[in-house]
């Protein structure tokens, strides 16, 4: 099958234009394929050019139509989901011999959902909607007359989220088979589509609710059985679950139970759920604002919960005097609501989950309060790869120092078979990587300037063509105003929403982007627009960070076991913007010297591309300069 498809003559070759053969994608092929036939697992490191996603579809594929079973690709992030389903699957539909099936699902607050439609129709004349926002509110309840699948990928604007958030499904408020609208959910169909196809493609979010439900047993799982799972962007899976499985709260966070009371038209019920929040975390903020939660009952929310419970017996004795449907199954999502207010407060207080990190952030007027997953791993490892006959975990950036020993680690997947994919692309020909000398090092105040003077040097000299990568908001401020003195066109992370601005960076030449954690991956920008990579420092998490105290605490070599092989891998993909294409030429600049003067820089250093690595920004001037079109 492999070589039907990848091999000379073969399917790829013939029907899809432009096509070449690739060793290290048929390598991955036969690897994945032969997982399946073996029923084992497989994490496999799959550089950035050799079309890793054709390289797992296609034998995944061929399996479930073999097999007759089914296929779960599971994703880090929407883009990507939705890259596969509405590009790769409809383009391989059209090569594989027999036909397939395949459907995409979300979580529940992409879609769009009836009930709460109809509910802020209803109560519209209260909701104090400013210009902008009530025309895209007129705008979405058109869209809703007409569409059919209710996503919110598939509107044509971008509505605000004071809109979109009042009529978005929520997991909480879902009253599932009992609501009024079932049979016209836009969430639940999509989860009816899932049972008839060989393969669902999906996000972690939506994967970890899957895998939280089934853990609990509590009733019906939202994706049906697969006997392959396939992660990719698995780097993330292991973050995005920590989150997934922690919790937050608020002052805002009682909205929900405030609408619930003014239903009930029990306006002082309501005003007491207001003070009692306002008060309670007004206490948070006095009592543990910024700081990590360690001793159970550390605050009184007594008043917070006898408010709450007030209004749960008022909802519950209005449920039992009603009998129109429409009316119970409201009541019934508000005390679900209030159910669920009352198990993530008393969470917070209890401080019971001993695998949990609890802490509270304040700013100059009130507190949240967040917790977060320490370790994940058995929960994966029992719910996925001991639930899973076979699964792929995959990524361009899988391995620190060259072993996937990290990546195995978090997610549980200890048992999988290895296998690093040689890179396409021949980085010392294409590129260089300069670490200038510094006289700041990167926690200098001095540091940000200093990196904001080579910067202008550089897009002065490219005439922009650089995206410039930081590790905070404020060194990237620092450095965008300093280059509005170089007359080079800035596009700036927050100016504009990030799709606009990689169209505008990738169509005009003259123009430098400065961003953030978003565009560290999942940035393809190949050909002379990404001429130079500039980034301000090694990427270690905030060292206050609650979750590395908490890991700190169980393991006296936390720097080694967590925190150094993350940094490798985010900077890994940070690294991996440059050389998209084998006719890809350019320059990775670094200016953090830790890289030199830290024992761990040389794992840093061993764990990048291979190509020439230079001291002085002289090299990157020569380099272009001996390019066969120089700058001019």
């Amino acid at each position: 099958m492999i070589e039907g498809f990848f091999g000379p003559d073969g399917i790829l070759e013939k029907k899809s234009r432009g096509y070449e053969h690739r060793a290290g994608q048929e390598e991955m092929a036969r690897a994945v394929a032969d997982a399946i036939a073996k029923k084992h697992h497989l994490a496999i490191e799959a550089p950035c050019g050799i079309g890793k996603t054709y390289a797992y579809l296609i034998p995944a594929i061929a399996h479930a139509q073999a097999a007759d079973s089914r296929v779960i690709v599971c994703t880090a992030n929407i883009a990507l989901q939705e890259q596969i389903y509405e590009k790769d699957l409809p383009a391989l539909a059209k090569l594989f011999p027999k036909p397939f099936t395949y459907a995409l699902i979300k979580g529940i607050n992409n879609y769009l959902c009836m009930d709460r439609l109809e509910e802020t129709k209803g109560e519209l004349s209260p909701i104090t909607f400013d210009k902008k926002e009530l025309r895209h509110w007129q705008k979405l309840q058109e869209w809703a007359d007409g569409t059919k699948t209710g996503d919110l990928s598939d509107l044509d604007f971008e509505p605000e989220n004071a809109v979109w958030n009042k009529v978005n499904g929520v997991s909480e408020l879902c009253n599932g088979s009992e609501c009024r609208f079932y049979k016209e959910c836009f969430a639940m169909d999509a989860r009816r589509k899932l049972r008839g196809s060989q393969v669902i493609v999906t996000n972690y979010h939506l994967f970890c609710a899957h895998l939280m439900v089934r853990a609990a047993g509590a009733g019906d799982v939202i994706l049906p059985p697969a006997s392959v799972v396939i992660c990719d962007e698995a780097q993330d899976l292991a973050d995005i679950a920590r989150d997934f499985f922690g919790k937050r709260l608020s002052p805002w966070s009682i909205g929900a139970l405030s609408r619930a009371a003014r239903h009930l038209r029990k306006g002082g019920v309501a005003q007491d759920l207001r003070r009692a929040s306002q008060a309670f975390f007004g206490r948070v903020r006095d009592a543990a604002g910024g700081r990590r939660l360690l001793k159970p009952n550390w605050v009184q929310a007594d008043d917070l919960l006898r408010s709450v419970g007030t209004l749960k017996g008022l909802l519950g004795d209005a449920r039992k005097a009603t009998d129109d449907p429409a009316e119970q199954d409201k009541l019934s999502k508000f005390i679900r609501a209030a159910d669920h207010y009352v198990g993530t407060l008393t969470s917070f207080l209890d401080l019971a989950d001993r695998n949990m990190v609890y802490w509270a952030e304040r700013d100059a007027e009130t507190a949240r309060l967040f917790s977060r997953a320490i370790d994940v791993a058995p929960v994966l490892d029992e719910q996925l790869f001991k639930e899973t006959p076979t699964v792929v975990v995959t990524s361009a950036t899988l391995t620190a120092t060259g072993k996937f020993d990290f990546v195995k680690r978090e997610t549980g997947a200890d048992g999988a078979r290895e296998l690093r994919v040689a890179s396409p692309f021949d980085f010392r020909e294409q590129a260089i990587l300069v670490v200038p000398k510094m006289k700041c090092s990167p926690n200098d105040p001095g540091f940000a300037p200093e990196v904001a003077g080579h910067l202008n040097r550089i897009i002065r000299f490219l005439g922009g063509r650089t995206m410039a990568l930081f590790t905070s908001y404020r060194n990237l401020e620092t450095c965008a105003e300093a280059a509005e003195e170089t007359g080079v066109r800035i596009l700036r992370q927050g100016d504009k929403p990030r799709s606009k601005l990689l169209k505008e960076f990738r169509k005009d030449e003259g123009t430098a982007l400065y961003a953030t954690s978003s565009f560290w991956q999942g940035v393809d920008i190949p050909g002379e627009a990404l001429s130079c990579l500039a980034i301000d420092k090694i990427p270690f998490m905030n060292p206050g960070d609650p979750l590395l105290e908490a890991l700190a605490e169980r393991d006296p070599q936390s720097f080694t076991n967590y925190s150094l092989p993350k940094a490798i891998l985010d900077l890994r993909q940070g690294f991996g913007r440059l050389i998209r294409r084998r006719s890809d030429r350019g320059v990775v600049v670094i200016f953090d010297t830790r890289l030199f003067t830290k024992g761990y820089g040389a794992e840093v250093l061993a764990s990048l591309p291979d190509c020439p690595v230079h001291r002085d920004l002289d090299a990157l001037e020569k380099f272009f300069q001996s390019a066969k079109a120089p700058v001019e």
